[in-house]
């Protein structure tokens, strides 16, 4: 059976989009789990990607490696087809499904997708305008995991930290904050990093080539390796050598095909 997380928030403009985009691809090729990514946010943002920037990479990649691909699969979805994917023995060879559902916290539909999840993950942005709502919908999210806990059910929420400054008061206070009000985080996080905007559904970056085309460098390799592991210990997904040939074409074509 798969493992099902979403990212989700209490609002738009956290950037969750950005950090499903930022972990997937290193998830599937440098990690070796096989994922489906469920695009069911009103914006489509991961089916957009795929289709406005990374095709035309992809297409360009095939003309000297015919056998490269994408390193896991994308599905535009509505809410309330989620559960109808999810029951479907034709996807139960997946290793992680992961929801990218609206950025807003109200409806049911949004609820009913959370609770098909085994893990929600939740955008920690240390705004003060943001803090206490992030809270409140982390507080919703804990009454889901007490319920769950009484019913014999898997289900556990976690904040990221991200978009984070080194050093900055505001990171400190807010990760007391959540701490002080008995909330589960990730001990890891991510920076406010140009290389995470540019984050592609075809190239993982901890590829050094598209990497360094994002922007980025050795900490935010480093960065997105301490999520990822953490992240697969504590979901207890499996960890395989990938040995993708796109991630390993890509060392070479990247440059080019940008």
């Amino acid at each position: 059976m798969p493992k099902i997380i979403s990212f989700a928030t209490q609002k738009g403009g956290s950037g969750k989009s950005t950090l499903l985009l930022v972990l997937a691809a290193p998830l599937a090729t440098e990690y070796g789990l096989k994922i489906a990514v469920l695009d069911c946010d009103y914006q489509q943002s991961i089916v957009k990607t795929r289709a406005q920037l990374d095709a035309h990479n992809l297409a360009n990649l095939q003309k000297t490696d015919p056998a490269a691909k994408y390193p896991y699969d994308v599905f535009p979805l509505a809410l309330d087809k989620i559960f109808e994917f999810i029951d479907n023995p034709d996807n139960q060879d997946y290793d992680l499904i992961i929801i990218d559902v609206p950025g807003r916290a109200d409806g049911d539909d949004v609820f009913n997708a959370l609770t098909a999840c085994d893990a929600v993950i939740v955008p920690l942005v240390s705004d003060y305008l943001d803090r206490a709502s992030t809270a409140e919908f982390m507080g919703i999210l804990e009454a889901i995991k007490q319920s769950a806990e009484e019913a014999q059910l898997d289900f556990q929420y976690f904040g990221l930290p991200t978009k984070r400054v080194a050093g900055r008061r505001e990171e400190k206070d807010m990760d007391e904050y959540i701490d002080g009000l008995g909330l589960s985080r990730l001990n890891s996080s991510l920076g406010l990093r140009t290389a995470y905007s540019r984050a592609s559904t075809l190239y993982s970056l901890l590829n050094p080539t598209y990497r360094t085309y994002a922007g980025g460098n050795k900490d935010t390799d480093a960065e997105i390796r301490r999520v990822c592991e953490e992240l697969i210990e504590r979901l207890g997904l499996p960890q395989r050598k990938a040995g993708s040939q796109l991630s390993e074409s890509a060392d070479t074509s990247t440059t080019k095909t940008n």
